[in-house]
């Protein structure tokens, strides 16, 4: 039996020396290969790699005495293939990575780690065997249920290289890397320490996915933080940022989606060992797509302010070319990078559309992006949540001849350009509706309610012209028209339900 203390320590040299190595390649990918301060990282990492050589002998020792296949470190890499000039740094360290933090199957490498284990055996750890799900270590930073809804399809169509696929996921949806820990040392593998791991404990990625995912209703999503103590005392009031703040977030916001592959579907990433991808400019297809010359990509701040709506039309256009790579792999040859795959369309833009409304929703310019309905992805005026809930129950029901009017009333009127004239054009596609209803809203409501729906419509210049037509009201009262009758289709959609005594 091999000494616990020894090899956690050796297990620990061995995965911290990795994750140096690791970092010091992100750096180089970082400043570029060809500045003065790449050759003293270079010099670092042959060091590194030194040192993991003399560790690894005593590395695979341990292995052997815990499960013997550990040591066969490819095994938990089939997807990198074996370069010409022999395996990549990734290929040949990462799958070592892994398999040590297997080797000790736990969270941490560590005694105080192996240590709580052993007091927790003898108590439940609830039902996902998942410890600290509702702490901060496991806050997510995309929606719930987009997290919940992508975890269902790795777990569905799970094949080869599902370990890396699920490892992306939980890098980019939570905020930590607590989640990627757990899953790296997901199973069972302490025979070899005397104590085997509580039968309530995953036994695998697959397993600790589908635990995650049945378990996501305890998962913290980040929110706005309280304020700090002198805002609280003088009780001051966020600010609504302004459009230049805008303008820089959503910059920031937009080169993320980028370094995270977002838009490699449209703007293919050209590899250095790739003579044939025609290399495509992002600023050649934001110009067909909208009109705007000489548009920078990336995206710059100052551009997006000068140009008038261009700020506007950038956030619209983009929700379009977003798609989420659901997998990747690391080509580290020249400084190449990550290479993109597998791309999923909606929730890239469920996504897209949460980070940017969160930022609209901190301005002053009262425009959203729609979620849902026939101008979903467009700029739309804000509304309070009451008249929001209303849009997203008549516009999330089964298409059908009505509902495909009401989305078009709905998105007429609320567009972020919308004219007087477009506004009475989706008031008279409700009143359409309501009309072939008139006789249930007859039936049902008190006589002088229906009568005042439809005098609105025929006497106020909304359905006829002619001379007799009342004119001299102020257009704010349209949207007071629009969201009577929008309630009043609800409602006699409520009325149709109703069983026939």
């Amino acid at each position: 039996m091999v000494d616990q203390q020894w090899a956690v320590e050796r297990l620990q040299q061995f995965v911290s020396k990795i994750e140096q190595m690791s970092e010091l390649y992100r750096t180089i990918h970082t400043i570029g290969s060809d500045r003065f301060e790449a050759d003293a990282i270079e010099r670092e990492i042959s060091e590194l790699e030194d040192e993991l050589c003399q560790l690894e002998p005593a590395v695979q020792i341990i292995m052997d005495a815990v499960d013997p296949e550990l040591k066969d470190y490819q095994r938990f890499d089939p997807d990198h293939s074996v370069l010409a000039g022999g395996l990549s740094w990734t290929e040949r360290w990462l799958p070592a990575r892994r398999a040590a933090l297997r080797a000790v199957g736990l969270h941490t490498v560590g005694l105080e780690a192996k240590r709580r284990m052993q007091v927790d055996s003898g108590r439940d750890s609830g039902a996902s065997g998942i410890e600290g799900l509702e702490g901060a270590d496991f806050e997510l930073v995309w929606p719930r249920q987009l997290f919940v809804r992508e975890g269902e399809a790795l777990l569905a169509h799970a094949g080869q290289g599902f370990e890396q696929q699920c490892e992306w996921l939980l890098t980019e949806a939570f905020a930590g890397s607590a989640a990627v820990d757990a899953l790296n040392t997901s199973g069972t593998f302490s025979e070899a320490w005397g104590t085997d791991l509580p039968d309530s404990r995953p036994r695998g990625p697959r397993e600790f996915l589908s635990r995650l995912v049945q378990g996501a209703d305890r998962l913290r999503e980040a929110s706005v933080r309280t304020p700090y103590w002198s805002q609280r005392r003088r009780a001051i009031a966020p600010s609504m940022i302004d459009m230049a703040t805008v303008a820089r977030e959503f910059v920031r916001i937009v080169g993320s989606f980028r370094t995270n592959g977002y838009f490699d579907r449209e703007f293919p990433k050209i590899c250095v060992d790739d003579h044939e991808t025609v290399f495509v400019d992002g600023s050649d297809v934001l110009q067909q797509m909208l009109g705007i010359p000489n548009l920078h990509w990336p995206l710059r701040a100052d551009q997006l302010l000068e140009i008038e709506d261009a700020l506007f039309d950038v956030i619209e256009a983009l929700h379009d070319l977003v798609a989420r790579p659901r997998a990747r792999y690391f080509h580290s040859y020249g400084g190449c990078g990550w290479h993109y795959s597998q791309f999923a369309i909606e929730p890239a833009r469920a996504l897209y559309r949460w980070r940017v409304n969160q930022l609209l929703d901190r301005s002053d310019l009262g425009l959203r992006l729609a979620d849902e309905g026939e101008d979903v992805g467009r700029l739309v005026a804000v509304t309070d949540d009451a008249r929001a809930d209303l849009v997203s129950r008549l516009t999330s029901r089964p298409p059908d001849r009505i509902t495909d009017r009401v989305r078009h009333g709905i998105a007429l009127f609320r567009a972020r350009a919308a004219t007087e004239h477009d506004k009475r054009s989706a008031i008279l596609t409700l009143a359409g509706i309501l009309e072939e209803r008139r006789q249930l809203l007859k039936d049902n409501l008190v006589k002088k309610d229906e009568g005042a729906l439809f005098d609105i419509a025929n006497n106020f210049a909304l359905r006829h012209q002619d001379l007799k037509q009342q004119r001299d009201y102020d257009p704010a009262f349209l949207d007071w028209i629009f969201w009577w009758y929008l309630a009043t289709v609800e409602l006699s959609d409520h009325l149709l339900s109703r069983p026939t005594s």
